[in-house]
């Protein structure tokens, strides 16, 4: 066995057991020549479990169509549709049946005179009736009109809230779906740079053997290979970790680590308007305040009503009376509200107070949204400039690697000066990755904004 070999057998043994102490288990020296694994290798599914989506539309879908709050929307709405239904229905006839047997007994004495009981006079010693009675609201057009516009309302609420929760999971997802493929943007660059560090080794084994290179210079590329493989076994972590919460937050149950494909950057658009959900909630919101007066207004109208029944009303259980206590009867309520205690002026006084809290509401928001519209306006210019200076540092910096690889092929430079400069590659790779996902982010929140 040549020295060299023998030193990189002894430094091999002395890395691996440091790496066991320390929870890391690495593979022997030859391991270098070892092909990487595939970068998003994906094991066959059984049949049972559906594909695994890989755009972000396809996300978005999944999550609106799994989501149980937007589910849970869409039966308010219904539920508001048989509301209306059920107004309609208590406008209508209404018809009861009363049914009444009560026995007042008394006590007498000799002469006549009761001793217990009620007064006859009062009771007729007792009340039997079976009666169907039939009632209606008369002349409330103007409480049934009304009526019917806040259920109109609350379904434009319920219906404008559904429209928000769809923009909120979407965000959501993108935000998470923009993580995930970061994560997988760092971990395909992990592996590229894997690859080439272990085709890198190849050559400088070869060069260390004719004597061009010291061993030990050699050790100190070796060691930050077997660095790089743990930063690519993290990184796989990571991106198996965010596509994990992907796929939990849009309700998937799959776990096969796929690729995402990258998403398309939106169009810029202008900032919402007022028919924005977000501001139409505040103009619905004024609508139900100005309805919720009106229903003050009429509960304290005058109230009539239609009542006639038909049955069976007797004082007394013998058939011979029962049979000449049949009998109808119709007629006219009124109800007059004369004094409550100032309560109308009350409610008005809260309904005013509910009109500034929302006045004040809606004021900030509309500020807040201007201002960061403007700020992610202001963060996407910044971000196309810091890409552009970023590109223009990594041509430069690919150049150069590209330069001491050749150098170091025929030692002309040094190893350690070689690892600088990938690190310095490495970095700046880092960090177009993350200004790429940074910019994405930003041009997406402004999407969010200008359908919000």
């Amino acid at each position: 066995m040549s020295p060299f070999r023998f030193l990189l057998a002894r430094w091999a043994t002395c890395f691996l057991l440091i790496g066991r102490r320390g929870g890391l288990v690495l593979t022997a020296a030859t391991a270098l020549a070892q092909q990487p694994p595939v970068l998003l290798s994906q094991p066959p599914a059984p049949a049972s479990l559906p594909p695994s989506p890989r755009r972000l539309p396809d996300f978005v879908a999944l999550a609106r169509q799994n989501s149980p709050l937007l589910r849970d929307v869409a039966n308010q709405v219904s539920q508001n549709r048989l509301d209306s239904l059920r107004r309609k229905a208590q406008n209508g006839i209404q018809v009861n049946g009363n049914g009444a047997a009560v026995f007042y007994p008394s006590l007498t004495n000799r002469r006549g005179e009761a001793v217990v009981g009620y007064d006859q006079a009062i009771t007729n010693g007792g009340n039997y009736v079976a009666v169907a009675q039939a009632t209606k609201p008369v002349f409330n057009r103007a409480q049934l009109t009304n009526d019917y516009r806040i259920l109109a309302s609350q379904g434009q609420v319920l219906r404008n809230t559904g429209r928000l929760n769809a923009l909120d999971l979407r965000r959501a997802v993108t935000d998470q779906f923009l993580t995930a493929y970061a994560a997988q943007s760092q971990l395909a660059f992990s592996q590229e740079l894997l690859t080439q560090l272990r085709q890198q080794d190849r050559q400088l084994r070869k060069l260390v053997e004719a004597g061009i290179f010291r061993q030990t210079q050699y050790l100190s590329f070796y060691l930050s290979v077997r660095t790089q493989e743990v930063a690519v076994e993290q990184s796989r972590l990571a991106y198996r970790r965010e596509l994990g919460t992907l796929r939990g937050l849009v309700g998937v149950a799959d776990t096969a680590l796929v690729s995402l494909e990258k998403p398309p950057a939106p169009a810029h658009r202008s900032l919402a308007g007022q028919l924005a959900p977000a501001q139409r909630q505040y103009t619905l919101d004024s609508l139900r305040l100005l309805l919720d007066r009106r229903a003050v207004d009429v509960l304290y109208r005058p109230r009539v009503g239609l009542v006639a029944d038909a049955g069976l009303q007797a004082t007394a259980y013998t058939p011979t009376l029962l049979a000449h206590s049949l009998g109808v009867s119709g007629g006219l309520t009124l109800t007059v509200p004369i004094f409550d205690g100032h309560q109308r002026q009350l409610q008005y006084q809260r309904l005013a107070l509910s009109e500034q809290t929302r006045r004040g509401y809606r004021r900030f928001l509309t500020g807040q949204r201007r201002q960061q519209y403007q700020q992610l306006e202001s963060e996407v210019r910044a971000a196309d400039a810091l890409l552009a200076r970023i590109r223009e540092q990594l041509r430069v910096a690919g150049a150069l690697v590209g330069a001491s690889r050749q150098q170091l092929t025929t030692g002309e430079t040094l190893i350690l000066d070689y690892l600088n400069v990938l690190t310095s590659y490495r970095t700046l790779q880092f960090s177009l990755t993350q200004a790429e996902a940074d910019r994405l982010r930003s041009l997406y929140a402004l999407d969010y904004l200008a359908e919000q």
